[in-house]
């Protein structure tokens, strides 16, 4: 089998409190194992997958990736490389033991191999470039089946190379989950999200770092109506949806991603922040009118921004201390627990964390409208994938790499569960 299956510990299964840092600081091993106040019960058991050491080609990635569509040498934008930086560079530099090597599930090698999206001259969302994208399921259906089973823990540890062009932003990986079926109904190039959420985030201007969540847009801006249907996608499946990101679409296509993010930007400028602030290191800011994160508890970090674009992703905790680095790896964990079923049952939660600081608490969350249904865990829309999706953009060619560029990946892992396992 191509993932692991642990015990929870005694101590994990009996915490029943809610223990979250403030944000901004380092946190513990404990701090981050303990941030959500349940563990799933799953007969007790929770399912992992790990992979960071790569085989020496991409086309040997499908069987441990668990790709739904395999990655073919020459006609996908990744390559496998040496590590270019050691360890002892890393911008985390007092790297905890969860974060150092042990025996990963799969042994392909030499551990220097990691694996790199490239990023042609000139491309970004609209060219006719290949982007570096593919959805991966690493965990069985039956990690989803408990009535508690809704957590996920997502890591994965990612290098900008050295001396990066960020010019104005790109996409990073993130959870899937749902259904995608349905006229515009996608989670990500402006689709409504009705029934599906993506975790995506994006490095912006600078290294600006943000969460790019995409949930239910009837829930997050109920005044709005929906986007004109154009193009039917009642029968594509995630994959081609996927691929939406790559086209060069007529007049009538569905809108790239960030079409009107300089709009919103300029917008923000003039909209007054609230200062509720708790503590000199924690800042609670409101989004665009205050509007789409209404009645939730979003905590990010000082200077950090929230803006709330209809169209397109809810951008949260823009800057601050989310920060990226070129040069250095970086690890970055997201914790999420999937809101209960019922109509949009504001009792889900995300987490997360840059190099072992959280720079982004949301709470009372509608992720699925309809909340989380074990009864599904067989089906498509029941399964929680690994959405990787990278390239620069914005749907614009100001958005575009001025040169060939690359960020390197290692130490992909996934639980069924908040806690960590794997120290």
């Amino acid at each position: 089998m191509h993932f692991q299956i642990s015990a929870l510990m005694a101590q994990a299964m009996l915490c029943s409190l809610i223990i979250t840092p403030a944000l901004g600081r380092p946190v513990s091993s404990q701090d981050l194992d303990t941030t959500i106040s349940a563990v799933p019960s799953n007969r007790g058991k929770v399912y992992e997958w790990e992979i960071d050491n790569f085989p020496s080609s991409i086309a040997k990635l499908t069987k441990p990736l668990h790709l739904l569509e395999p990655l073919q040498p020459g006609k996908s934008a990744f390559d496998i490389a040496r590590d270019p930086i050691s360890s002892s560079k890393s911008h985390n530099k007092q790297e905890p033991k969860r974060l150092q090597k042990r025996k990963p599930a799969f042994d392909m090698g030499s551990n220097e191999r990691i694996l790199r999206s490239l990023y042609p001259a000139h491309s970004y969302a609209r060219s006719k470039d290949v982007h570096s994208s593919f959805v991966a399921t690493p965990l069985p259906n039956q990690a989803f089946t408990g009535p508690k089973s809704r957590f996920i823990r997502l890591e994965y540890q990612m290098l900008f190379q050295p001396g990066f062009n960020w010019v104005k932003g790109g996409k990073l990986p993130g959870i899937l989950s749902g259904s995608e079926q349905g006229c515009n109904a996608g989670c990500s190039g402006g689709g409504s999200a009705e029934n599906c959420f993506s975790t995506r985030m994006m490095w912006r201007a600078n290294g600006e770092g943000e969460l790019y969540l995409y949930a239910a847009k009837s829930i997050y801006f109920p005044n709005e109506s929906p986007n004109t249907c154009r193009r039917s996608l009642d029968r594509q499946s995630p994959e081609s949806l996927f691929g939406l990101h790559q086209e060069w679409l007529n007049a009538d296509r569905i809108p790239g991603d960030d079409e009107d993010e300089e709009a919103f930007d300029e917008h923000q400028e003039s909209v007054p922040v609230p200062a509720s602030i708790s503590s000199p290191k924690i800042a609670k800011r409101a989004a665009i009118g205050g509007s789409c994160l209404k009645g939730m508890k979003v905590t990010i970090s000082p200077g950090a921004k929230n803006i709330c674009n209809p169209s397109y992703g809810i951008s949260i905790g823009r800057g601050g201390d989310f920060k990226f680095h070129s040069g250095t790896w970086h690890n970055v964990t997201q914790l999420i627990k999937i809101n209960s079923k019922g109509k949009a049952v504001r009792d889900g939660y995300l987490a997360v964390y840059l190099d072992n600081k959280v720079v982004i608490r949301a709470e009372n969350l509608v992720l699925l409208k309809d909340g989380y249904d074990p009864s599904k865990s067989q089906t498509d829309a029941g399964q929680v994938k690994f959405m990787f999706s990278s390239f620069f953009g914005g749907g614009s060619s100001d958005y575009a790499t001025p040169v060939d560029q690359w960020i390197g990946w290692k130490d992909f892992k996934m639980a069924s569960s908040p806690v960590n396992i794997w120290e």
